[in-house]
This record gives structure tokens, sequence and C-alpha cells, in this order.
């Protein structure tokens, strides 16, 4: 498995989008994602998956918009 870390664009930044950290860990574990971790209430999250890149990040966007309603459009993974 790969390590990514995720930059979730436009989450928490200014009273806006605001999601609870423990709600995005539970979105991204149930999304099948391994080892979930988040970095205070950033929007970063660290965590380990098998996929590529491009599309991991297009599924994490819409897991996360089906579970809390805010679109982190234009986040990014790095490996």
């Amino acid at each position: 498995m790969t390590v990514y870390i995720g930059f979730l664009r436009g989450i928490n930044v200014g009273g806006k989008n605001k999601i609870k950290m423990a709600d995005l860990k539970k979105t991204l574990e149930a999304a099948g994602l391994a080892k979930v971790q988040t970095y205070l209430q950033s929007g970063n999250v660290l965590f380990m998956s098998e996929e590529a890149v491009e599309p991991l990040r297009q599924r994490i966007e819409q897991e996360i918009s089906k579970a809390v309603g805010v679109s982190p459009s234009g986040s990014y993974c790095v490996r």
C-alpha cells in the first residue's frame, strides 16, 4: 500500500465548509482507505491506499460530498 497525504481544499477555512475531523476520518475509512489520520481542523489527512492518485482524489471528493454535503473540489493527494 502507498502512503498518501491528502490536502482538501476549502475545508474549515474562514468558518466555511466545516467538517469535523472525526467525521472526515469515518467517511474515508468507510470508503476503504486504511490507517486514516487527520491533522487538527485543517482538512489535511494521511492514509494508505493501493489506488492510483487521480482516481483516488476523485473518489475522495465524491465520498466527502455525499457524506457531508461539502465539495472539496481541487483537492490533491501526494504519495
